[in-house]
């Protein structure tokens, strides 16, 4: 009787070397094993299934947030609930989960809201953000775009003067003085500004110039008032000029060279004062009459400062003197953008009426003048500012000669001196008094 012989249990199929423990023919034959190894291994399955699962839940309850949860979102506070809901801090109600251990090892709770409070922040409206520069800036997911910062200019721009501009006012949108404006720019525009007039913006106060002569560095920082040339040279607003020209404290500019002076101040700066006719409204014309005088014309000075005084009529006029006898020095004359002459003197010296009139204004002006008398002598007005004293009344008549005040050194006035200005009454034009009177 032959043998059956059995390959599920000691011997290896046909063909197979005997160097070979496991069957990878694709026969569907499977090496038999015992029970007692099926159940081996399938515990060790199941506890590798739990593993993984175990594992698999740790990893998801200890990752980081995801980088596209935005910052202010991941931790909902009292305050920040009350901030975007725009309640009350009473009202929130916040509840907190047990605690959970992190990666690190720290045990922090994970915050929860109230199912109210989350369905009333889901129903807010988008709203805006503060920008970084102090602006509210709208969101729009559909245009985005990139919030710029408000950083220091570091360059000269140029204005077009529109309809209504003053040097005051475009100093005061651009955050400088005045004389700034003035300094850095032909100094026609104190007397007339026009639409359409190009002016140029220093980024800080200072002044800026355009060169010409053969002035150094070191001779126009001093100029200008400034104790160390380095201050102009070493300036962001200048560094371009300076490498391309190779300056130093001792060279001299190109002409047409554009420098900017920071913190410097040029001459000082005279403002012109508003003339203000006023008919008078008394004695008015008589139809009936032809013959009667027409109405006297009256005239203030500056109305609504201290020392304005009620319209006066326009009178007086005759011959000119000196408002100073002598022992004066001129340290300024008469410019389009100086009105009138600097007669440099001691406090206390005697000032007298350059023409007989009466008094328009006396007192303290706000203008830069400080202490001053005004007199009109028909078409003429004179002013005498800066002073330390004034012994006039409104509506006064003076004589051509007598005093009317003392030399001082009030108002914008860079030491003790005497500023005169003749005028028009009716236009408010000014005139050179050395070419009215002698000095």
């Amino acid at each position: 009787m032959v043998e059956k012989k059995n390959y599920y249990e000691d011997e290896l199929l046909p063909e197979e070397s005997n160097d070979s423990l496991e069957d990878t023919r694709p026969t569907g034959l499977f090496p038999q094993m015992k029970s007692g190894g099926n159940r081996l291994v399938g515990m060790m399955l199941i506890l590798m299934a739990i593993g993984f699962t175990i594992g698999t839940v740790v990893v998801v309850l200890t990752a980081p947030p995801t980088p596209n949860t935005p910052p202010n979102m991941m931790t909902n506070t009292p305050e920040r609930i009350a901030q975007v809901t725009d309640m009350p801090t009473q009202a929130v109600t916040v509840t907190t989960a047990p605690e959970m251990t992190t990666n690190d090892g720290a045990s922090q709770p994970l915050p929860t809201i109230d199912a109210l409070i989350a369905q009333q922040l889901l129903a807010q409206p988008i709203s805006s953000e503060i920008s970084a520069i102090g602006g509210q800036v709208g969101r729009n997911l559909l245009e985005p775009f990139t919030i710029i910062p408000n950083r220091p200019r570091n360059e000269i721009i140029q204005y077009t003067v529109a309809q209504g501009d003053t040097i005051e006012s475009i100093a005061a949108r651009f955050g400088l003085k005045p004389e700034t404006i003035a300094w850095s720019n032909p100094r026609r525009i104190i007397q007339v500004l026009r639409p359409g007039d190009v002016v140029n913006i220093p980024p800080v106060d200072g002044v800026f110039i355009k060169t010409f002569g053969s002035s150094t560095i070191a001779q126009m920082t001093q100029q200008y008032k400034l104790t160390d040339p380095y201050i102009v040279l070493d300036s962001p607003y200048n560094r371009a000029i300076v490498q391309e020209q190779s300056l130093t404290p001792q060279s001299t500019p190109r002409n047409g060279t554009p420098l900017f002076f920071p913190g410097g101040q040029a001459e000082e700066i005279v403002w012109q004062v508003a003339v203000e006719i006023i008919e008078s409204t008394s004695g008015t014309t008589n139809t009936n009459n032809p013959s009667a005088p027409p109405p006297t014309p009256r005239v203030s000075f500056q109305q609504g400062e201290r020392g304005s005084c009620p319209a006066q009529e326009i009178v007086g006029g005759a011959y000119w003197v000196n408002p100073l006898s002598g022992g004066y020095t001129i340290t300024r004359g008469y410019a389009s953008w100086h009105p009138g002459i600097d007669l440099a003197a001691p406090v206390g010296t005697p000032v007298k009426a350059a023409n007989s009139g009466r008094v328009i204004f006396s007192g303290w002006n706000s203008f830069g003048y400080g202490y001053m008398i005004a007199l009109v002598h028909g078409p003429t007005i004179t002013i005498y500012a800066h002073l330390s004293e004034y012994y006039t009344n409104c509506g006064q008549d003076v004589v051509a000669g007598q005093v009317i005040g003392a030399v001082g050194n009030t108002g914008n006035s860079s030491g003790p001196h005497l500023h005169f200005e003749i005028r028009g009454t009716r236009n408010n034009a000014t005139q050179d008094p050395a070419g009215i009177i002698s000095f």
